[in-house]
């Protein structure tokens, strides 16, 4: 803070050389009305201001902390108290060149607070944008992890599917050994009923006696036989021989008939043996071949409740994979939005960094340069005149450039 800001204005304005206090003037002669108007525009004229004094205003109406009235106090002082030399300036002119200066640092400090503010936002974003990045990170390792996961679950349920298939081919080969096995007990036991029957009612008459033999009734039987005898794959020679044997009566068959009639009654009955004992000795091949379509069955059910669990969880993978994408998407909106307030952070700094740079050389410059300069004592130019003949001054060095006081590009918005 100034501590010059609780004094009276009017008593600081109207002190200083700049502003000389108003004179009362006497009534001037009629003929010197003119003169008069000419010597009081003279002093209400405000004196011009040059291109650093045009600097060190321009400062000063950056100071909007200021009221305007200090305000308009300072500008008006700038020509009246820089325009002397540092060393031909009064005490009260000094005092109101303290007061510009202090003013110009306020300026200067808020600056540099503004770029140590915008600084401060870019640490903040930056930080924000690492962090946004190591969410995409984590978040592309997740979907990463996930795909394996579903790559994983889809083997199972290939795997399961392959599975569910076997167990179905398995069930398949045991239901047909079942039906063919099955089917050939039923053919047999069906064998069995007919050559028994054939034995009963077709060679049991062939054996009768003549009492109740009847030869149309034995040829009717005889045609049964017959045909049931070509079943059993009996002999050609015997079957030829059966026809004339069987229709003669039994009294008057001889040895061969008797033999034939023999050989097809054993035929008949050995046939029916084997059948039962293969109905017999099937009984527990039956019993096997459905436990084996019962044990397939039963593989095949838990065959496909693996599939299902398997679908279930190639599903339950998948949407976390979604997920996972979802999340990365997100993350990356967030990250390129970082990086977004980043940019324009560093952007706000760097236009922060250059009103600071560009209020230091011109409008701090041409402050420093009005407060510094000094007037050159009597008789300097007549020494510099004589140095410049002198050898040594041939040798000397020419003095720097005086320092431009324009204003940079764009400052007018400042």
């Amino acid at each position: 803070s100034l501590k010059w800001h609780s004094q009276p204005v009017s008593s600081l304005v109207s002190v200083s050389p700049a502003f000389p206090p108003t004179r009362t003037l006497a009534m001037a002669p009629k003929g010197c009305k003119r003169a008069s108007q000419e010597s009081a525009a003279d002093v209400n004229k405000k004196p011009k201001l040059n291109s650093m004094m045009l600097g060190v205003v321009d400062a000063l109406r950056q100071a909007t902390d200021l009221p305007q009235d200090c305000l308009a106090m300072l500008e008006a002082g700038v020509p009246g108290c820089l325009g002397p030399p540092a060393n031909e300036r009064h005490q009260l002119q000094s005092s109101m060149v303290t007061w510009i200066g202090e003013t110009i640092e306020s300026v200067e400090a808020r600056l540099r607070q503004a770029v140590d503010d915008e600084a401060a936002k870019v640490a903040t974003v930056k930080l924000a944008f690492e962090e946004a990045e190591r969410v995409v990170s984590d978040a592309k390792g997740n979907l990463e992890a996930k795909g394996d996961v579903v790559a994983t679950t889809k083997a199972a349920n290939n795997e399961a599917a392959q599975a569910v298939k076997s167990a179905k081919a398995g069930l398949t080969d045991a239901q047909v050994a079942q039906t063919r096995g099955d089917a050939s007990l039923a053919e047999a036991g069906k064998l069995i009923e007919e050559y028994g029957g054939a034995l009963k009612d077709h060679v049991d008459y062939l054996k009768k006696e003549e009492d109740s033999f009847d030869a149309n009734i034995a040829k009717t039987h005889t045609n049964q036989v017959m045909r049931i005898a070509k079943k059993l794959g009996i002999d050609d020679s015997l079957l030829t021989a059966l026809p004339s044997a069987c229709a003669t009566m039994p009294s008057q068959r001889g040895t061969f008939d008797k033999i034939i009639i023999s050989e097809l009654e054993t035929s008949f009955q050995n046939k029916v043996t084997d059948l039962t004992l293969m109905i017999n000795t099937g009984t527990e091949a039956t019993a096997n071949r459905a436990a084996a379509v019962t044990a397939n069955e039963q593989m095949v059910q838990a065959a496909e409740d693996a599939q299902k669990d398997a679908e279930a969880a190639l599903a339950a993978a998948q949407a976390a994979q979604g997920e996972a994408a979802a999340g990365l998407r997100e993350a990356a909106n967030g990250s390129k939005a970082k990086a977004a307030e980043q940019a324009a952070a560093e952007e706000l700094k760097k236009k922060a960094e250059w009103v600071l740079e560009s209020f230091i050389g011109y409008n701090v410059l041409c402050f420093s340069s009005l407060r510094d300069k000094v007037s050159k004592p009597e008789g300097a130019t007549s020494q510099t005149l004589a140095s410049s003949a002198s050898p040594a001054a041939a040798t000397s060095t020419a003095p720097p450039a005086a320092i431009s006081a324009s204003p940079p590009a764009g400052s007018e918005a400042l």
